[in-house]
């Protein structure tokens, strides 16, 4: 069960991906952004290489992978940064070993996402700290 979550979520990731290198850019069709930056950390400490998806509700989801330091910068699409003003669900995933390392509750997985962002114009800066527990 655990390998099948993980594959999902795998899944999930690489379909983010595939959609903001996709053809076509932001052109006239896509939505007014807002710069997003931040930095995740896990119990106080950076977290590295972690997936950082932004899902709003009607548009596309903008995402990033944090540094050495824990930092990202959300892309839309191609080379669009930021993400869609409004409302967002926040997903956090990192794979080891083909296993999910972050909680479900930051991850996705079989429960509700807990973390949310209010994207406004400009620039918006999301910091959010995560626990094992």
């Amino acid at each position: 069960m655990q390998q099948l979550r993980a594959l999902c979520n795998l899944v999930v990731c690489f379909g983010i991906v595939i959609s903001l290198t996709a053809c076509g850019g932001g052109g006239s069709d896509a939505p007014s952004l807002g710069q997003v930056t931040g930095k995740i950390t896990m119990d106080g400490a950076p977290l590295a290489d972690a997936s950082v998806t932004f899902m709003p509700e009607k548009v596309r989801a903008s995402a990033a992978t944090t540094d050495s330091e824990g930092n990202y910068e959300l892309i839309y699409i191609r080379e669009d940064k930021g993400a869609a003003i409004g409302k967002h669900k926040v997903s956090v995933s990192k794979l080891k070993d083909e296993k999910e390392t972050i909680p479900e509750k930051y991850s996705g997985g079989e429960t509700e996402l807990t973390l949310t962002a209010d994207v406004k114009a400009g620039a918006n800066e999301f910091d959010f700290d995560l626990t094992s527990k």
